[in-house]
């Protein structure tokens, strides 16, 4: 596909996901790079387009409405040239098709005569989807457009709105200048089987403040605010800070991670927002496989145990008695704990 002339406009379908949407940069940079004088608009629901903002890869930002027919109607009046298709849906080929005059994406959910670029999705050798990670996966349609795509790296940015309530936090809580600031995750929108337990959190963070006087913040969205209190309430240190009682944001958490020196967090969208920000990653894994969500980042440890039901893929666990949960049961609160005083490295 050749470069574009600049009065042409591009629309991006984001990726659904938090972390996919991160995994999604890499695609969206080389984009960038192949038609740098297009008009780019990214277009997704609130969460994704919350990650991406700001970004130097695009020119309007557009959330994505309720309904069909009002994206429609929002994204028509722009008349698009190119659409390109993070997402795997009929209803996104359905909405691009509407109003650009060409489209680009995978051939899945039977969108085929949708897609003037319809890709064929790799598959292996018995035609089954092949297991690749998210971020190969779109760098491979960005590749499939006419675009270079050596680079993997993932990036973000961060809003200057967010650093200074982040530096208004951190003065509030009394966080100390000397002391590494550790960021727990604890949640996971996928479902629980991703997560584990508060209690074992609760451990490591213990432990890295007995050994290495590290400062722990709690990470948590609307949903898992729960959850974020179940670790700080089996903490025998009281957390520095609990972001689910300061009112949080994506916007939010991209500024406290970046000023971070490790995270430790369950396989969810927070794991590719430290990454992309270049912060230690501890990332413990239960149901899920590995590779989908590999993301090349060195600094990136993951903690797992082979079990004999995994990785199933599913967001709760059905095993009954002794088998329930055994993927994140099996993990030892000392095998993590050691996978972050690597991370953080000599005191």
């Amino acid at each position: 596909m050749p470069a574009t002339t600049h009065n042409e406009r591009i629309a991006i379908f984001l990726p659904n996901w938090v972390g996919d949407a991160v995994m999604f940069t890499p695609a969206l940079r080389a984009i960038r790079q192949r038609h740098p004088s297009a008009h780019v608009t990214l277009f997704g629901r609130p969460a994704p387009i919350a990650t991406l903002t700001p970004n130097p890869w695009s020119d309007e930002i557009l959330t994505a409405p309720q309904g069909v027919l009002a994206a429609i109607k929002l994204l028509r009046r722009r008349r698009f040239d190119l659409a390109i298709l993070g997402p795997n849906s009929f209803r996104s080929a359905f909405i691009a098709r509407s109003c650009a005059s060409r489209v680009a994406g995978f051939a899945r959910d039977g969108r085929g005569f949708l897609l003037s670029e319809g890709l064929a999705p790799p598959r292996d050798a018995t035609g089954e989807l092949k297991i690749i990670s998210a971020l190969d996966y779109y760098l491979l349609l960005a590749e499939r457009i006419g675009c270079g795509t050596s680079d993997k790296r993932m990036e973000l940015f961060v809003d200057q709105a967010d650093e200074r309530r982040t530096d208004e936090l951190l003065r509030s809580s009394g966080a100390a200048s000397d002391a590494p600031l550790v960021l727990l995750n604890p949640g996971a929108s996928f479902g629980s089987s991703k997560m584990y337990p508060p209690e074992r959190f609760a451990q490591v963070a213990d432990e890295l403040v007995a050994r290495r006087q590290v400062q722990i913040i709690i990470n948590a969205g609307p949903a898992e605010a729960e959850i974020a209190q179940a670790v700080a309430a089996a903490m025998s240190h009281k957390p520095l800070l609990n972001l689910a009682a300061v009112g949080n944001s994506l916007g939010l958490l991209k500024a406290v991670t970046r000023r971070c020196r490790l995270m430790i967090t369950n396989d969810t969208g927070p794991r590719h927002i430290a990454a992309a920000l270049n912060v230690p990653v501890v990332a413990i894994f239960g149901s899920t496989h590995p590779t989908w969500s590999a993301n090349y980042f060195d600094k990136e440890r993951i903690v797992r145990v082979d079990v004999p039901c995994g990785p199933c893929q599913q967001k709760l666990c059905r095993l009954p008695g002794p088998g329930f949960h055994v993927c994140m049961r099996s993990i030892a609160p000392a095998t993590v704990v050691a996978a972050a005083l690597d991370l953080l490295g000599t005191p």
